[in-house]
């Protein structure tokens, strides 16, 4: 089924991810954005100036903007929220705040406006640094005060919970995305394959954080996209926490830098650099439950999601 005549409120709507899912539902959706604009990559993009599309340049900390913009929604997908490992580290309490306190704001304006459809996006690093086919219904891991870079999974995690009491006690039906590692065109900001093929395409040097062996499961962006749509039509992912990921593309980061300069046909040359933060070793997701609920397959493979990324690298 295809989403079609609702009214879809998108904060963080201008990001990586959020930008490629409006490209998805916006011919038949009326879609009002939320962003602060700090990374758009919609711009630019055939559907920046599409009728259906709507942007409000606006933060969730501002309640009043938010409340004024949410009205007559028919489903929120929050979206918005500090990320990247380095971004974090370095604004803590700016992290905090966004994704804490921008989320029971969203939350509230919810609740105010009767708005009773709530999407909402966590993440991975709730599994902490050492997880392999990781289950929804299994324990989440947070790492030791002082080290900044838990900051964002408890944060994260913490409007997971945040979520479920709303549904508990205001009927808000939530559901609970936990994306593992999307890769493709448009992405901004922090992602190793973004960073890896940026340098590829200019024959640049590659980083790669020291030792290489750090295990990923990569998903191309189109993938997660398909995921989303199903979310958004199907009853059965309401008050769920769904992975969504593809194990079938898992590598080394050492092997992900090999692979995009071979696919590239680069001449970039790898250097390795000492991580000066807490490191994920092994990530890999279990996606049994979107399997189930959403019919959920990854259709992109590994390489062929890295020559796209590259082409669209290419073309710009």
């Amino acid at each position: 089924m295809k989403l079609k005549g609702k009214k879809v409120f998108i904060t963080g709507g201008t990001g990586f991810i959020g930008s490629h899912l409006i490209e998805k539902i916006i011919d038949d959706n009326e879609v009002v954005v939320f962003d602060n604009l700090s990374r758009n990559a919609l711009e630019n993009t055939p559907i920046e100036n599409h009728k259906n599309l709507k942007i409000v340049k606006g933060d969730v900390l501002d309640t009043a903007s938010l409340d004024k913009s949410i009205d007559n929604a028919d489903i929120v997908i929050h979206m918005a929220a500090i990320a990247g490992v380095g971004t974090v580290i370095s604004k803590p309490t700016t992290t905090l705040k966004i994704n804490l306190i921008g989320s029971y704001n969203v939350l509230e304006a919810c609740r105010k406006k009767n708005i009773n459809r709530y999407v909402s996006f966590s993440t991975s690093e709730v599994y902490g640094p050492n997880i392999y086919e990781a289950d929804e219904g299994g324990m989440t891991t947070l790492g030791p005060i002082g080290k900044p870079r838990w900051m964002y999974a408890m944060s994260k995690l913490a409007a997971e919970f945040l979520a479920d009491s709303y549904q508990r006690e205001h009927g808000i039906i939530f559901t609970s995305i936990r994306p593992f590692n999307i890769y493709g065109p448009r992405q901004i900001g922090e992602g190793a394959i973004h960073a890896f093929v940026e340098k590829a395409v200019k024959n640049e040097t590659i980083t790669v954080h020291e030792p290489g062996s750090q295990i990923r499961s990569w998903c191309y962006v189109d993938d997660i996209v398909d995921a989303m749509e199903e979310v958004l039509v199907n009853k059965k992912t309401e008050g769920e926490v769904i992975n969504i990921g593809n194990p079938q593309a898992t590598s080394t980061t050492l092997q992900t830098a090999q692979t995009v300069i071979r696919l590239a046909n680069s001449k970039s040359r790898i250097e390795f650099k000492e991580l000066k933060y807490p490191e994920v070793n092994i990530r890999v997701p279990s996606i049994g439950k979107a399997k189930r609920i959403l019919g959920f397959e990854p259709k992109v493979s590994f390489e062929e999601g890295i020559k796209r990324t590259i082409d669209w690298y290419k073309n710009q």
